[in-house]
C-alpha cells in the first residue's frame, strides 16, 4: 500500500458540464440584475444580452443534442423527464421574449420583474434537471457521454 488515497476520476460527465453551465448563466443573470438596478445601460445591455444567449443557446443544446440521444436510448418519448422538461422550456419562452424586449427598451423594472418570473421557474426547473434529468442522461447514454459532451461544447461556442 503506498498510503496515498485513490485518484478521483477526473471524466467530465454530462451533469457536470450542465452543471457549470447553469452556474455560469445565473452569474450572468445576477450581474445583469445589479446593472439594471444601477442603471447601468451599457453593462446591462451587455450583461442581459449575454444572459438571454446563453440560456437560450443551453436550452438548444439539451433539445436538439441532449435530450433526443437520451430519448432513443430509453424510448421515453411520450413521459419522463426530457418530455417535462420540454414543457418549462416552453413556459420560459414568453417571458425570455419580454427581458429581451425590456432590454431594448433600457426598461430595468420590466427585465427585473421578468427575470423574478423566470427564476420562479427556471430555479425548480435547473434542481429537477440537476438532481434527475442529467444523471438519468448520464447512465442512459454511457459511454457515448464524451462525444455528446464534444458535441455540446460545439454547439455552445
Amino acid at each position: 500500500m503506498s498510503g496515498r488515497a485513490p485518484k478521483e476520476s477526473t471524466m467530465e460527465t454530462i451533469s457536470s458540464y450542465m452543471q457549470q453551465d447553469h452556474v455560469l448563466i445565473d452569474g450572468i443573470a445576477e450581474r445583469a440584475a445589479a446593472a439594471a438596478a444601477a442603471r447601468d445601460w451599457t453593462a446591462f445591455a451587455r450583461d442581459g444580452a449575454e444572459f438571454l444567449q446563453r440560456l437560450r443557446r443551453h436550452i438548444q443544446v439539451e433539445e436538439r443534442l441532449l435530450f433526443p440521444a437520451f430519448e432513443l436510448r430509453t424510448g421515453m418519448t411520450t413521459a419522463g423527464p426530457s418530455v417535462q422538461t420540454r414543457v418549462e422550456h416552453e413556459q420560459m419562452a414568453p417571458i425570455l421574449q419580454q427581458m429581451e424586449a425590456a432590454l431594448a427598451a433600457r426598461d430595468a423594472t420590466g427585465f427585473q420583474l421578468s427575470t423574478k418570473a423566470l427564476f420562479d421557474i427556471l430555479v425548480p426547473h435547473n434542481q429537477k434537471e440537476e438532481q434527475m434529468m442529467y444523471p438519468m442522461l448520464d447512465e442512459a447514454v454511457g459511454a457515448e457521454a464524451g462525444a455528446l459532451l464534444a458535441q455540446a461544447r460545439e454547439m455552445a461556442s
